[in-house]
């Protein structure tokens, strides 16, 4: 079925993880075996689900969330800024047998940061919680989701999609292993750098190249729709048709880079929805993660529809 023609209407749904970021300072990564001092901790909502549907809904978006949670505080604070953002919660389930979602985050003084994931009630979709959203889908004028659920739900989202002409946007993030199918449907493909060379082994079989732009022309080649390559400070690399569009980012003070990726793929998600093209979205989504990474956190670094983006 061909995707429906609602432009300017931009009703998104989000399916994906939603977590507790448990974020740990430190003046530096430690090596293996070290133990060194850290310098600050805190918590805060976190998972790229629920981050890239808040992304959205901060910056003024009709989103709808649909993700899994334990019961009790932590999915209270999961769930907060989604809440106060304005999303709608009613497809998201806190299951009593399962404990929510936990990220262990650790940032160094750059802002980088490495990140452990606990799926907990992230990794209970099944293909029949999928299907129960068929109605919200048919509603939806673009789909997103990302690699933190089981690789079944997300296929069989990406089918649902085909079989109600709506847009599908898959940020293959981390990199699981979903169906062929699945890889052509997304339009886009949102991955970064290292991810979009292992999407491409997985499709071809072949040693990805080393060059970003040549990368992204085999994953078109390789019958995926479209493709956006996040590359953080350097911008992004978009792929529409044969057409190839490099995007630069703004230049800011990094304080946290938790989460921009996230921001960008809200912000782009927003975009889409809403009829505009992949460039003028694209570089839009720059300019929101260059906002986020000058504070520190993810939801909490977000930008709000009043808020000035870098240029």
């Amino acid at each position: 079925m061909p995707e429906q023609n609602r432009i300017g209407e931009g009703r998104i749904l989000v399916v994906g993880s939603v977590n507790v970021d448990l974020v740990l300072a430190v003046p530096r990564h430690p090596e293996p075996g070290e133990t060194i001092a850290g310098t600050e901790s805190r918590r805060s909502p976190g998972g790229k689900g629920a981050n890239q549907a808040c992304a959205a809904a901060r910056l003024g978006g009709d989103v709808r969330f649909a993700g899994r949670t334990g019961t009790g505080p932590d999915a209270d604070l999961a769930l907060d800024l989604l809440r106060r953002a304005g999303a709608d919660l009613a497809a998201t389930t806190g299951l009593p047998e399962e404990e929510t979602g936990l990220a262990v985050v650790t940032v160094d003084e750059a802002g980088e940061n490495s990140i452990v994931i606990i799926a907990g009630a992230n990794g209970s979709w099944t293909v029949q919680d999928v299907e129960e959203l068929r109605a919200a889908v048919e509603e939806s004028d673009l789909v997103v989701s990302q690699g933190e659920i089981p690789a079944a739900a997300v296929d069989r989202l990406a089918r649902l999609c085909a079989e109600t002409g709506t847009r599908f946007l898959l940020n293959l993030a981390p990199v699981i292993g979903v169906a062929e199918s699945t890889l052509a449907t997304a339009h886009p493909l949102v991955v970064n750098e290292s991810e979009a060379r292992l999407a491409l082994t997985a499709l071809t079989g072949a040693e990805a190249p080393d060059d970003d732009v040549d990368t992204v022309r085999q994953l078109r080649e390789a019958g995926v729709r479209s493709v956006v390559m996040t590359r953080g400070a350097s911008g992004a690399i978009l792929t529409v048709d044969a057409e190839i569009d490099e995007i630069t980012s703004p230049t800011v003070p990094a304080v946290d880079t938790t989460g921009a990726g996230d921001a960008f793929v809200g912000a782009l998600a927003l975009g889409l929805a809403r009829g505009e093209s992949a460039a003028v979205a694209g570089r839009r989504a720059a300019r929101v993660g260059a906002f986020a990474v000058t504070r520190h956190g993810a939801q909490p670094s977000y930008p709000e529809r009043q808020d000035a983006l870098p240029k």
